[in-house]
């Protein structure tokens, strides 16, 4: 790969990670639920002086150290994942830094109390955009946000496949949300988890799918070709929904 090639796919890369902070920001002001692994840390943020943005990036640093600790329990050797682990610190600057950055944006153009549709229509303005932004990273293929990373590193030692992992990571994540939000708000409320969960959950997936196609067309671009045979561009589509399906099981990322 040569070193413009490298540079353009590293662009794209922290491109969709600018998405991803945008499209949290979008479902989460809905304030009919975030994303799966989003909710734990909204939680937090709403019972603290911290921003979305900032528990958004202790969480993501309590990843990567867990990947390191898995790494260490693991087979595999740390040396062979120090430029994947590094690489993750810029990311979730940019990631926790664009949550922020787009909540101030829409508190700044939207009314305090938005209409139920007007809700709606953020989360799957948001869903959409997350979904782009997901397979954005995965035609970039060069690097991986801290959530996605984690389950690469730990599914092989629990020996479950990535999408097994995937979901059941979610599931955990939901369900921890829901149990702080009743202790946080002495068992009167749940917060961060709502329809708008459910729907990110379920249409972020399929709408990856959709969009990587679409995204597997700027491969030649990246590349420094602009025209590319057509069985060359099928086999970029396949291998494009191919790590899409271990990059996302049923929603987000990043």
């Amino acid at each position: 790969m040569s070193k413009s090639e490298l540079f353009k796919r590293y662009v794209l890369f922290f491109f969709s990670v600018v998405l991803q902070g945008t499209a949290i920001a979008c479902i989460t002001f809905a304030k009919i639920g975030t994303t799966p692994i989003s909710s734990t840390y909204y939680v937090l943020s709403l019972h603290s002086t911290f921003t979305l943005g900032d528990t958004a990036f202790i969480f993501n640093i309590l990843l990567i150290v867990l990947q390191i600790m898995f790494i260490c329990i693991g087979s595999e050797k740390l040396k062979d994942h120090i430029s994947k682990l590094v690489m993750q610190i810029p990311v979730c600057f940019v990631f926790s830094f664009m949550i922020d950055i787009s909540t101030d944006v829409l508190v700044f153009i939207l009314p305090t109390e938005i209409s139920y549709f007007a809700s709606w229509f953020l989360v799957v303005f948001g869903t959409g955009l997350l979904a782009l932004a997901v397979s954005l990273s995965v035609t970039a293929n060069v690097a991986m946000v801290p959530g996605e990373y984690f389950i690469k590193v730990f599914h092989p030692i629990v020996k479950k496949s990535f999408s097994f992992v995937k979901t059941f990571f979610d599931i955990f994540l939901v369900t921890s949300a829901v149990i702080l939000s009743l202790f946080l708000t002495e068992f009167s409320a749940i917060e961060g988890v709502r329809e708008g969960t459910l729907f990110a959950a379920l249409c972020t997936g399929p709408t990856v799918h959709f969009f990587i196609p679409l995204c597997a067309k700027l491969i030649p671009y990246l590349k420094g070709s602009t025209s590319v045979e057509t069985v060359s561009s099928n086999n970029s589509h396949k291998d494009q929904e191919n790590k899409a399906e271990t990059t996302i099981s049923d929603n987000n990322k990043n």
